[in-house]
């Protein structure tokens, strides 16, 4: 009787143990490689002794060990064929859990991790956050038809500013800061079918106190939005996504060749200097349609093309409605060459509201954008030019405001450590005279800055590191002296 107990204590430590690596890693093995009770299969049939602890009963007969293992094959085979024989998923990243373990050298790590093309690859139109590699669920028929990955980032380095001898705010606050935090959840079914939730906790929503500078982070949402993509040239997006206009934004944080976007894009911000809103669209909520289809015999070769076209309420992000009944379009259209050259344009128009009621003002805003990304033996290049123009049909006798910007940046990374020196230049003028009415708003208050780069990218591992320097010639509108060092180390996943 105690025999018969300890063998059935056993049996159910190894159902337990087996059914748990199952669940945890979605790696199902093969039978000859099943350990039942923390021994392997080949162990169990010979009786070897030194494969159990003394106090353990005798390993079980040939037999019995042979009836065992075809109990779990027969059980894997169930758990990885659907049973109405649906056909294989679209292709998808190599390394991912449900597949037949492979064991990798040192060098086809590296070329998983690093891949051939530099740090900094040319968007489409839009961009898709870029897809993790750890698949947590499907393949396995626990969680029905989807197929759900989990990826991320976390960036968090330091800054300082030089400290301005007449405006105490500038420079006065330097120190670590986490600049991102991203969790991505993508879910996909093989009919195209699917959803994209992402969320950062490093955004910056609170001030701290009235007249502090400093902001507390806050968890925010980013790209959340359905999808259902049923060839490579028709995806259909609803719900809050990355509008489709400036190419600095199509490129994924994770994949910058510098700490932060470009003053063109982003402004000042904070403590940076005066404050002034740059030329990106940001994140909107509302439809799109968006594609791409390449000529070549494979995915991405030879020329190609790519498009999307939205409708948005044109308020900006997580914002639960639309300021007026009025939507704002955006166009964008590339021509690509692979994945190494790409030349687009894109235009938007917003039609919205600004103020509270009853001091409510009609406002028209206007845009367009030419780029260029070239992407070749380990040097990228990137040219961008935007304008912007808001009026409004409220104030007819306002001049129209105007803003012109251009960025340059140029990087190579070299092929043996992972260094990558970079430099941009990067022109912004919040009151150009774009337009047919000069803007009368700010005189001589042009922002050129000039960013001085150097990263690293390891070789095995998901990390980067970035130093950057920026120098800042301002004219007298917004002239300081806030040149500025940004440090940072990324983790991707």
């Amino acid at each position: 009787m105690v025999r018969m107990k300890s063998r059935a204590t056993v049996a159910v430590v190894a159902l337990s143990l087996l059914v748990a690596t199952d669940v945890w890693a979605q790696e199902p093995e093969s039978p000859q490689e099943v350990d039942l009770d923390g021994t392997s299969l080949p162990a169990l049939l010979e009786g070897d002794p030194e494969a159990r602890d003394n106090d353990e009963p005798a390993a079980p007969t040939p037999t019995q060990a042979v009836e065992q293992a075809q109990q779990v094959a027969e059980e894997t085979s169930r758990q990885n064929v659907a049973p109405d024989e649906r056909a294989q998923p679209r292709p998808q990243p190599t390394n991912v859990a449900g597949t037949e373990e492979v064991t990798l050298d040192d060098a086809e790590v590296e070329a998983e991790l690093r891949p051939d093309e530099p740090v900094g690859a040319v968007a489409l139109a839009p961009a898709r956050p870029t897809p993790g590699s750890v698949v947590i669920a499907g393949n396995g028929g626990l969680t029905g038809p989807w197929r759900l990955t989990l990826g991320g980032y976390l960036r968090s380095g330091y800054t300082a500013i030089a400290d301005d001898p007449n405006v105490e705010l500038i420079g006065r606050n330097d120190g670590f800061t986490i600049a991102d935090a991203r969790l991505t959840t993508t879910g996909e079914m093989d009919n195209g079918l699917g959803f994209v939730f992402q969320f950062d906790a490093g955004s910056r929503l609170l001030r701290t106190g009235q007249d502090s500078p400093v902001e507390a982070l806050a968890l925010r949402m980013t790209d959340v939005y359905a999808f259902y993509a049923p060839y490579d040239l028709l995806e259909i997006n609803i719900g809050q996504f990355k509008a489709p206009f400036d190419v600095e934004d199509l490129i994924s944080t994770g994949d910058l060749l510098f700490v932060n976007r470009s003053v063109v894009n982003r402004g000042v911000q904070n403590v940076e200097g005066y404050n002034v809103d740059g030329l990106s669209a940001g994140r909107q909520v509302g439809i799109q349609v968006r594609g791409d289809h390449f000529f070549g015999q494979e995915d991405h070769q030879g020329p190609g093309f790519s498009y999307a076209l939205a409708a948005t309420n044109g308020n900006g992000p997580n914002a639960s409605l639309n300021a007026n009944d009025r939507l704002a379009y955006f166009g964008r259209l590339m021509l690509h060459w692979g994945d190494s050259v790409a030349l687009g344009g894109a235009l938007f128009y917003n039609d919205d509201t600004a103020g509270d009621p009853p001091n409510r003002v009609d406002r028209v805003h206007r845009g367009f954008t030419a780029d260029l990304q070239v992407n070749l033996y380990g040097a990228t290049l990137l040219a961008n030019v935007l304008a912007t123009s808001v009026g409004s049909p409220d104030l007819p006798d306002s001049p129209e405001v105007s803003a012109l910007g251009y960025t340059l940046q140029l990087a190579y990374e070299e092929p043996f450590f992972g260094l990558q020196p970079a430099y941009r230049f990067s022109s912004y003028d919040p009151s150009s005279n774009y337009g047919d009415v000069p803007s009368v708003l700010f005189e001589n208050d042009r922002l050129t800055y000039h960013t001085l780069g150097l990263g690293y990218n390891a070789r095995t591992y998901p990390v980067r590191a970035m130093a950057n320097y920026t120098l800042t010639v301002e004219q007298d509108a917004r002239a300081l002296d806030n040149n500025r060092l940004d440090l940072l180390l990324q983790l991707s996943w």
